[in-house]
């Protein structure tokens, strides 16, 4: 059984919950939860860092189903309905839809600390947090449950320093050994 709080840094007190709970909620042969079982004991401070994507189509492309309103801060508005590669700047695209393929198709545990938003006009310092889950009919992994902490008060404008990297933490749910890396 993996052991994402042994494997990552969590810093955020929110994002360390909503792992418990995560991995709490595994099936006993590792394989990730529906978030239909991880909804209910998410109370308002996780609901409010919260996002969730469905993968859908080929080629692949990841759609908000949800965002709480701490989210909705880093956008100036709801993004549900809207689809990862409309969001995302083009020359960011590669890396992030690379982390979300990788918490959808291995699938992984993907843990982000440090620069946040780096392609907004002033990038946050925060973390991330995505969760493989799976389709409750199905047991299909996919969905990503995702959590973000950023240090904005409004779009583009962060209090407090931002770091100039991010690391980004894989934890394979196959017991694969867990690797880092850094950008930007």
């Amino acid at each position: 059984m993996i052991d994402i709080i042994a494997a990552t840094e969590i810093q955020d007190s929110r994002l360390l919950a909503l792992a418990s709970q995560w991995q709490d909620a595994l099936s006993d042969t590792g394989s990730p939860p529906a978030f239909e079982r991880l909804q209910p004991v998410m109370g308002p401070q996780l609901l409010d860092i919260h996002w969730l994507v469905e993968e859908q189509g080929h080629p692949r492309r990841f759609r908000y189903l949800s965002i709480g309103d701490h989210v909705k801060i880093a956008y100036g508005g709801s993004i549900v309905g809207r689809y990862l590669d409309e969001i995302v700047k083009r020359s960011a695209q590669q890396r992030v839809m690379g982390y979300f393929d990788i918490a959808i198709s291995r699938p992984a545990v993907v843990h982000i600390a440090g620069r946040v938003y780096s392609e907004a006009t002033r990038p946050a310092s925060g973390e991330r947090l995505l969760l493989p889950v799976a389709d409750d009919k199905t047991g299909r992994v996919n969905r990503i449950l995702g959590a973000t902490t950023h240090s904005w008060v409004a779009p583009n404008n962060p209090s407090g320093p931002v770091p100039i990297r991010q690391v980004r933490t894989y934890i394979p749910l196959d017991g694969a050994a867990p690797w880092s890396e850094t950008s930007l």
